[in-house]
């Protein structure tokens, strides 16, 4: 059910009624599968608006109308609903494909994306999650990965006198896909790759940092998680004098919980492209739209100017990189996004780029 409003009515009542459900104020069904679209490129984008994760799907959806209203563009985007199950994700793709979609943008979630594809013939998918297997199963892998984000964090070690490198790896696929990108980006950068810290532990893991590797202690830290531990963890090891480096998902910590962190630097966005529109989100809808949502509208705008030839076909590479909110980013040939990404640090209040 497409919704009964405009998007800049939705965006505009959204800011006048304090972000309530989504659609509410415009008095649309509260899950709205397609928005209107005014026929131009025919861009889905496929977040959850309902279930568990609904308020980051929804302010991805919201950041991607505020980001082409701010430019001036028509209505490009029509969101679907992937509520929160892969199936859910599987009828969200094939009613965007009903609709005419000839890029898909979404899932967000690897497992979502995994049954997207398994589905049945399908547009183009330009996917947000950050596992970049998904590119050999057919997939466009947007999401910033861990090798986007170790190979950032190595080189800035390198530049800056370390040699040796290691890092506590989060439990999980993602904990693993860190490990060996860490190991292949150290190589790459001229770094010694030290075995990682165990993925569970103890909350002493200083004193497990510093008696590994035969009483080596690593130059560089690098953590690709940025929870509570991660972060008690940064703060110990900069005090002992190791260079800590986080993954982008630091990007993401408030700046009350990075100043508990000590003195850490971490991957993410250059503030001078990100912060413009973040600012502007903030100021006209109270609320912070964060690096997921940024990332949406980087993927959308990048859909958006793909080459369409004649015959419908879509030039996924080839062109000139685009500079969006997350960096210059554009596609391989083999499905996977070459991004630059800056090296961050919070000096007195405010995120800086060091890098």
């Amino acid at each position: 059910m497409s919704t009964a409003c405009s998007r800049r009515k939705l965006l505009s009542r959204l800011g006048a009624v304090g972000l309530l459900p989504f659609v509410a104020a415009c008095g649309a069904a509260p899950r709205p599968e397609n928005a209107p679209s005014a026929g131009l490129a025919k861009t889905a984008l496929l977040v959850p608006l309902s279930g568990p994760q609904a308020d980051l799907g929804q302010t991805m959806a919201k950041a991607v109308w505020f980001a082409e209203d701010r430019r001036g563009l028509l209505q490009r985007a029509a969101v679907f609903d992937t509520g929160p199950s892969p199936e859910g994700a599987v009828a969200a793709a094939q009613q965007a494909q009903a609709a005419g979609a000839d890029i898909i943008v979404g899932p967000l979630f690897s497992d979502h994306t995994a049954a997207v594809l398994k589905s049945g013939p399908m547009p183009h998918v330009i996917t947000l999650s950050n596992n970049d297997q998904l590119a050999a199963a057919g997939a466009w892998v947007f999401g910033v990965t861990p090798a986007q984000s170790a190979g950032a964090a190595a080189r800035f070690a390198a530049t800056s006198g370390a040699k040796t490198i290691t890092l506590r790896p989060p439990p999980g696929a993602f904990g693993a896909r860190s490990t060996a990108a860490l190991a292949k980006a150290a190589k790459a950068s001229g770094l010694t790759a030290l075995p990682p810290l165990p993925a569970e532990g103890s909350d002493r893991a200083l004193d497990a940092l510093l008696s590994s590797n035969a009483g080596q202690t690593p130059d560089s830290l690098y953590l690709p998680a940025a929870d509570r531990r991660s972060r008690s963890l940064a703060k110990q090891a900069s005090a002992a004098g190791i260079q800590v480096i986080g993954s982008v998902q630091w990007a993401d910590v408030p700046a009350a919980a990075l100043k508990t962190a000590g003195d850490v630097r971490f991957v993410g966005p250059d503030p001078a492209l990100f912060e413009n529109l973040s600012a502007s989100y903030r100021n006209a809808l109270g609320e912070e739209m964060g690096i997921i949502s940024g990332l949406a509208v980087d993927a959308v705008l990048l859909a958006n100017r793909l080459p369409r030839e004649r015959n419908g076909q879509i030039q996924m590479t080839g062109s000139t990189p685009m500079k969006g909110l997350l960096g210059t980013s554009a596609f391989r040939k083999d499905r996977t996004c070459a991004r630059e990404l800056a090296v961050l640090q919070l000096k007195d209040g405010r995120v800086m780029k060091v890098a």
